[in-house]
């Protein structure tokens, strides 16, 4: 019994003293397609560049400006901000805006990042194509000063105002770029030097990239050490890697909200699952847009009233998606609650059919004269939820008269012919994180007193007047239909149950915005 006695005690003091298993320090993301370079215009490409890059300020997951490689977020509180009305060029008074760079902000190389470093970015911006985003944001600064090695300030266009002016300031390594020739640039594009969390430590064409952390990034050393970037041909493709545990992360878009029954099979509602579902309502909507042959208003509320939007949000989202009256959304702080999207109604669609002059003709199709409403609906590419809801809208709108055929193409297809007017119907994305921006892409599609309540909300210098002024914005919104919001994005991420600091935004940035607080609590 003696040598018993003695073996229980040594393996209770063996057992006390073990220590713990040390917590993961690297993950597996699946992303669907290659990108061509981290800073291409790619949803694949954005989740490595939100790693890679970094920004003066950036959303965080609550709407709310945080700083980053800034000291503070600069506002009309903390003096950062002024508007100055003694400029003739601006009688409406001019936004200007100063931002300090934290002193232990580094490039990958080492190098501080500093204030011509801001400028260098945003006369980068200016020089983008048209139409894109960096070029839209930098057209809203009229210049850019630097007043130290790591003070900047923006002075913003004449005579208006924008909420999310500090998202204007973001820095280029300008002693790597400034005057670089196209090869080099080529090659930086795929192996950045930039101010994120992590550093581009190895590409692998077909297969993936190696993320590693940077030890002296700006707000600290990441919790991961790496993160493992792998390529799959399709969502089928993640679906099936997650469900045979070979990733911990499926970011948006890679897998959509047409999934949720799929993905509740595998971990909804099982408690010992290793991964969790977040859905996000975005500040974005799916949007049916309407070409030249829809001027008149009693055709487009024809239309409206014929597509039931609750029907599509069950059958495609299981019901988790929303179908909003407006073109803004909440939680936008600009989006007003005007209520559920009204039912179908096709009996007064009809009505408002004959009111514009369309009888039933051949195979029943609507036709006015020679004019028949054998329709194409244009798709833009790259959803499967998107598609399957324009193919039940073009079914819905058949039970009325309008035959519609349904043609998915590739996204700047489908914007391109938007933007021109040469199309009859399309369902595209439509980001509504910025109110300004969304309300302008309706500007003269919903009568004159829109365009007007438009630009006062440009200039107008109180927050609760801009509110006010988009609240009757979308009244009228509702009142013209210059288009019809089909349903909320539903922003869907797959992440590690017990994986600490994942926070999906409304504002649709890159799950890995915040990349650098992610921590395992367990092995």
């Amino acid at each position: 019994m003696r040598p018993l006695g003695l073996l229980i005690v040594i393996a209770c003091v063996v057992g006390s003293c073990a220590t713990a298993a040390p917590a993961r320090r690297d993950v597996v993301i699946g992303l669907v397609e290659e990108p061509p370079t981290v800073f291409s215009d790619h949803p694949s490409a954005r989740v490595v560049a939100a790693a890679v890059t970094e920004t003066l300020v950036r959303r965080d997951a609550t709407d709310q400006f945080t700083p980053r490689l800034a000291v503070e977020v600069p506002t009309l509180e903390n003096g950062g901000v002024r508007v100055l009305y003694d400029d003739p060029d601006a009688p409406g008074g001019r936004l200007v805006a100063t931002f300090h760079l934290r002193p232990e902000a580094r490039w990958h190389d080492g190098r501080p990042v500093t204030g011509e470093d801001v400028r260098f970015a945003w006369d980068e911006d200016r020089g983008a194509p048209s139409g894109t985003e960096a070029r839209l944001v930098a057209e809203r600064v009229d210049r850019v000063e630097v007043l130290s090695e790591r003070t900047v300030r923006f002075v913003y266009r004449a005579n208006e105002r924008w909420d999310a002016y500090p998202l204007a300031a973001r820095a280029m390594p300008r002693h790597i770029l400034a005057g670089a020739t196209s090869a080099v640039r080529s090659a930086y594009a795929r192996d950045p030097i930039h101010a994120g969390p992590f550093v581009v430590a190895a590409w692998l064409p077909g297969f993936g990239i190696t993320l590693a952390g940077f030890p002296d990034y700006v707000l600290g050393r990441p919790g991961l050490g790496r993160i493992e970037v792998r390529f799959f041909r399709d969502r089928s493709a993640v679906l099936d890697a997650l469900s045979r545990a070979e990733l911990d992360i499926a970011p948006s878009p890679a897998l959509e909200a047409d999934l949720g029954r799929a993905l509740d099979r595998l971990f909804e509602g099982n408690e010992r699952a290793r991964l969790l579902t977040y859905y996000t309502a975005a500040e974005a909507t799916e949007t049916l847009r309407f070409g030249g042959r829809f001027a008149d208003l009693r055709v487009r509320q024809a239309i409206e009233r014929t597509i039931d939007r609750q029907a599509i949000v069950d059958t495609v989202f299981v019901g988790r998606a929303r179908a909003p009256r407006s073109y803004l959304v909440p939680p936008l702080w600009a989006a007003v609650d005007l209520g559920a999207a009204a039912g179908p109604d096709r009996e007064r669609a009809r009505a408002l059919l004959a009111a514009a002059g369309y009888r039933a003709g051949t195979f029943g199709i609507l036709q006015r004269g020679a004019e028949r409403l054998v329709l194409t609906m244009l798709v833009a590419e790259g959803s499967s939820g998107r598609l399957d809801a324009a193919r039940i809208a073009a079914g819905q709108l058949g039970a009325v008269g309008i035959a519609v055929e349904v043609r998915a193409l590739p996204v700047p297809e489908v914007e391109a012919l938007v933007a021109s007017g040469a199309f009859d119907l399309a369902v595209v994305p439509e980001l509504a994180t910025d109110p300004l921006f969304a309300t302008l892409r309706h500007a003269g599609r919903a009568g004159p007193w829109f365009d007007a309540l438009a630009a006062a909300a440009r200039t107008s210098p109180e927050h609760a007047d801009r509110r006010a002024l988009y609240a009757e914005l979308q009244r009228l919104y509702v009142e013209f239909v210059p288009s019809v919001p089909l349903y909320q994005y539903l922003a869907v991420d797959v992440a590690p149950r017990g994986l600490a600091g994942v926070r999906p935004t409304p504002h649709l940035a890159p799950l890995t915005w915040n990349a650098h607080e992610w921590r395992f609590t367990a092995p």
